[in-house]
């Protein structure tokens, strides 16, 4: 495996919450083939970022691109993260890291909500 991808959420104390993200990235991994796609917890979950690094270094990644599962480019995103990452390029300097923009702006996620909430518009009920 050359590529490894960690879908990292912030997480939660609520267990639920977890299972879900859980299955989120499970539905992506089906389709995204040829790279490893796992889940990992920034915060109040696990794995960490730094488990699952470790777990696709070890099955050979030599390239780890990870997508922060985030709405808003906060503190989280802007300094803890890329400290985090810094740390794990220090740990494994074989290894090229990428991180992804958040879904901050992201065109798609603003046609998502559109398309919601445009059924609710001027002319439509609102049952």
């Amino acid at each position: 495996m050359e590529t490894g991808i960690i879908i990292l959420g912030h997480g939660s104390r609520k267990r639920e919450v977890g299972d879900t993200f859980n299955a989120l990235v499970r539905r992506i991994a089906k389709r995204t083939p040829g790279a490893a796609v796992v889940p990992a917890f920034f915060s109040l979950g696990t794995p960490t970022l730094s488990d699952q690094v470790g777990v696709l270094v070890d099955r050979g990644a030599e390239r780890v691109v990870i997508m922060p599962y985030f709405l808003y480019n906060g503190v989280h995103v802007e300094t803890d993260i890329p400290a985090l990452v810094g740390r794990l390029e220090h740990k494994y300097p074989q290894v090229r890291f990428k991180v992804l923009p958040t879904l901050e702006n992201d065109p798609e996620l603003e046609n998502l909500l559109v398309d919601r909430v445009g059924r609710f518009g001027t002319h439509a009920g609102v049952d």
